[in-house]
C-alpha cells in the first residue's frame, strides 16, 4: 500500500509545482506527448521480452496491494505448532487439515511430500526447483518494469525532438509557437517522471518482495526437512529463528517474551484477587 501512496504523492507533487507555478494542470495533459512515451515504451517492452513475461509483471502489480507470503515470523510461529500436531499423533496425517486452508502454492506442495512420505533429500531438491522457478518469474517482473525505466526517459527526449521538428515547420506562424515548444518538452517530462516517480521504483520494489520471498522459502525449505524428521517443537523454533536477521530475530524474541508475561500476570492477578 506504501507504493501505490508514493505513486500518488509523486504525481500530486508534480503537478501541484506546475500549478503553484500559475499554470493549470492542463498545461500537463498531452495526449500525443503520453502516446509517444507511453506507447513507445510499451514497444520497446513487447522487444525487450516475451510477452507472456510482460503480462506477468503487471499481473505482480497486484503486490501493491497483497504481496505474496513473507512472514517468516508468522511461519515459524505456524512450523511450530504444526510439529506439535506431528508429534501429538506421530504421524503427518493431522497436517491433511492444514492443507486444505494454506493458499501459498509452496507450502501446499511440501506439505504433500510429507503426507507422501517423501525422503528428506527429495523434499530439499524439489523445494529448491520450486524456487528456482517461482525466483526467475518474480525477479523478471521487476527487471521488466526497471527495462521500462531505461526506456522511458530516451522516448521522452525523442517526443522532444519530434516536437520541436513540428514547430520548427510552424515557424511562419510566431503564435503558435510557444505552445508548441511546451507540448514538446512535456513529453521529456512524461519520460523522466514516469521512469523515477513510478518504473525504476516499481521495479525495485517487486525486487525487495521477491527477495522477501527468498527468504521466506529458505526458512520453510529448513523448517520441512526438520518437521520431515519429527524434531521437538522447541527445537524447530529456536533452529528457525537463527535463520532470521537480527531485526526480526529480536522482534521475534519480544513478542515471545510478552507472551510468557502474560500468562503469569494473570496468575499473579488472580492470586491477588
Amino acid at each position: 500500500m506504501s507504493a501505490i501512496i508514493g505513486i500518488v504523492t509523486g504525481l500530486f507533487v508534480l503537478f501541484g509545482a506546475n500549478w503553484m507555478s500559475g499554470d493549470s494542470f492542463v498545461a500537463l495533459m498531452k495526449p500525443d506527448a503520453a502516446l509517444i512515451v507511453f506507447g513507445g515504451t510499451t514497444a520497446a517492452l513487447l522487444v525487450h521480452a516475451d510477452f507472456s513475461a510482460i503480462k506477468n509483471a503487471f499481473k505482480h502489480l497486484s503486490w501493491l496491494v497483497k504481496p505474496p507470503n513473507t512472514d517468516a515470523i508468522k511461519l515459524i510461529e505456524e512450523f511450530q505448532e504444526w510439529a506439535r500436531i506431528v508429534r501429538k499423533d506421530n504421524s503427518f496425517l493431522g497436517l491433511q487439515e492444514v492443507a486444505a486452508n494454506i493458499s501459498d502454492r509452496f507450502l501446499e506442495i511440501s506439505i504433500e511430500s510429507l503426507l507422501a512420505n517423501t525422503p528428506g533429500d527429495e523434499i530439499r531438491d524439489l523445494l529448491y526447483r520450486v524456487g528456482d522457478v517461482e525466483d526467475r518469474e518474480f525477479l523478471l517482473s521487476g527487471e521488466i518494469w526497471e527495462a521500462a525505466g531505461g526506456y522511458a526517459p530516451t522516448i521522452g527526449v525523442l517526443g522532444a525532438v519530434l516536437g520541436l521538428i513540428h514547430v520548427m515547420l510552424r515557424l511562419n506562424h510566431p503564435s503558435e509557437l510557444g505552445g508548441g515548444i511546451a507540448t514538446a518538452f512535456v513529453a521529456t517530462v512524461y519520460g523522466v517522471g514516469s521512469a523515477n516517480l513510478i518504473f525504476f521504483p516499481l521495479g525495485h520494489r517487486l525486487k525487495m518482495i521477491a527477495g522477501g520471498r527468498t527468504v521466506y522459502r529458505e526458512i520453510a525449505t529448513e523448517g520441512f526437512l526438520l518437521l520431515r524428521e519429527k524434531t521437538n517443537p522447541r527445537r524447530i523454533r529456536s533452529s528457525l529463528e537463527q535463520m532470521l536477521e537480527s531485526r526480526r530475530r529480536a522482534a521475534l524474541v519480544e513478542k515471545e517474551e510478552k507472551a510468557q508475561e502474560t500468562p503469569e500476570l494473570a496468575t499473579a492477578t488472580g492470586s491477588s484477587i
